[in-house]
């Protein structure tokens, strides 16, 4: 089997007539701007070839990575006020009645999310839809969901205790998560049904898993993952913003590892061998090498395209994958979501990641078509 088809198979499962990203540039998820409009322009010039909505958490308190992905979640309480969002001790048995008859009719769209907590979906709709109908859609389109382990530890009861302790809760909370998960895949199917579509789960609690601090037992954690994975026909992914059990992780139904390689690069190169087995079968790799702080400022392509190269050479020593078919099942990425930083560093994370994108591609013999830019 031919390198190039070996490091698409996955893509394949899902589209036939995909392409491997070949160092595509690609959003984490959060932007630091309150206007939708403007933040999906950014997007669409930044990371043409794999739009996501982005996430604004500095529009509102509702668009936080974990109020918004818990509406309609039974027992939930948002006070905009004092930007508190916690759950009831007790779920009142009407909200979980009516959350199980939701779920009887399995119809991921009575899951949704609404446009006050994610301004990002509609106007990601209309820039797909004008592509649509100009013939140049994307050859990807990205959604994001926060994962169960982390909303699961950083959502509270009225007791303090983290929701991931209380087996009801925790049960309901993962399956509304999972179908936030599907009702966006399947909107994606429905706004680009010639891109291919990826659900990506934000799990930054997934680094803590073994530290002294936080209380993140495995056997518990993937389990939850798994259930939000598996319903998925879509390429799927999840997001861990720092160092991790990756041979754990990646035993997982995945299709796209999403990590910090500006950091943790040496965590990702000491255990090459788990990552170069996920390529070799067809895995895609997200190299977070862009930090998303002020050191954007100071760096270059280069710098950010040596670092993806360091790890990229190391899964190559590690056999069964070659450097080629790494940098071809590659995205580049900032190390986590930009919501939080000042826009011109934001907005240098981006360019980086466009240019590093570039110089990878020079290497490598490839350019980026004109054709995969679209607009709003």
């Amino acid at each position: 089997m031919s390198s190039i088809v070996r490091g698409i198979k996955r893509l394949n499962d899902v589209s036939p007539a995909a392409q491997p990203p070949r160092c595509a540039s690609m959003a984490v998820g959060s932007l630091p701007y309150e206007d939708a409009r403007h933040a999906m322009d950014f997007i669409l010039s930044s990371t043409p070839e794999i739009p996501a909505w982005p996430q604004l958490p500095r529009r509102s308190f509702l668009e936080n990575m974990y109020v918004q992905f818990g509406e309609g979640l039974p027992g939930a309480n948002v006070d905009l006020d004092t930007q508190r969002f916690w759950v009831f001790d007790e779920p009142p048995a009407e909200e979980v009645a009516i959350f199980l008859e939701k779920l009887e009719q399995d119809d991921p769209g009575l899951f949704a999310i609404s446009e006050d907590h994610a301004a990002g979906l509609p106007v990601l709709e209309a820039a797909l839809h004008s592509a649509m109908a100009d013939g140049s859609q994307p050859p990807f389109v990205k959604g994001q969901v926060t994962g169960p382990v982390s909303f699961g530890l950083t959502v509270l009861r009225e007791d303090r205790r983290s929701l991931l302790y209380d087996d009801t809760q925790r049960e309901l909370a993962t399956t509304l998560l999972t179908m936030k998960g599907r009702w966006q895949e399947r909107l994606l199917r429905l706004w680009a049904p010639a891109s291919v579509p990826l659900i990506v789960f934000d799990e930054p609690y997934l680094a803590q898993m073994g530290s002294a601090f936080v209380n993140v037992p495995p056997e518990l954690c993937f389990p939850l993952l798994e259930q939000c994975l598996e319903p998925l026909t879509c390429l799927k992914g999840i997001h861990i913003c720092g160092g991790a059990d990756w041979e754990s992780v990646i035993a997982m139904p995945l299709d796209l590892l999403s990590f910090d390689a500006a950091d943790y690069l040496d965590s990702v190169i000491t255990q090459s061998e788990a990552f170069a087995s996920f390529a070799s079968e067809g895995g895609l790799l997200a190299w977070g090498a862009i930090p998303n702080d002020d050191r954007a400022l100071e760096l270059t392509a280069e710098d950010i395209g040596r670092r993806i190269l360091r790890g990229a050479e190391a899964l190559d020593k590690s056999g069964g994958v070659s450097l080629d078919e790494v940098l071809a099942a590659s995205f580049v990425s900032p190390a986590c979501g930009t919501g939080a930083l000042l826009e011109a560093v934001a907005e240098r994370c981006f360019q980086l990641g466009a240019e590093a994108s570039s110089w990878l591609r020079v290497r490598m013999g490839v350019s980026t078509p004109d054709s995969r830019r679209i607009q709003g």
